[in-house]
């Protein structure tokens, strides 16, 4: 592969708009090649901290913040129905489960009353 080939495809490179079989061929190319491993790295860099290309809307990143929390941290989707339904439901186990407690410790020989009868 010769140099000057390599720096027309760097972009793509880069962005990963190369095939996989030229891809390792550049791959191969920068690792054995100072110059062009060098103008790899500031061609990225270049593309990575400049500011003089167009920037976003507020809009548009306030929406790719939006997209990017929910991937991150996807909070479950209640329906205005479905959280009282569960607050209900919860709140139901534990009055049964406190009914049942009762009636099993509040009669002869259970077991708060077990030790004093005898």
């Amino acid at each position: 592969m010769m140099c000057n080939d390599l720096e027309l495809e760097l972009v793509a490179y880069h962005f990963g708009l190369t095939p996989d079989d030229r891809r390792s061929e550049i791959e191969a190319h920068l690792v054995g090649c100072g110059p062009c491993l060098r103008a790899f790295l500031d061609l990225k860099r270049a593309i990575e901290t400049s500011e003089d290309g167009a920037v976003p809307s507020t809009a548009a990143r306030s929406r790719l913040r939006r997209a990017v929390a929910d991937v991150l941290s996807p909070a479950p989707k209640w329906s205005w129905w479905e959280r009282p339904v569960a607050f209900a439901v919860a709140a139901s186990v534990v009055l049964v489960a406190g009914a049942t407690m009762r009636a099993l410790t509040s009669g002869p020989g259970s077991p708060p009353y077990a030790l004093a009868d005898r």
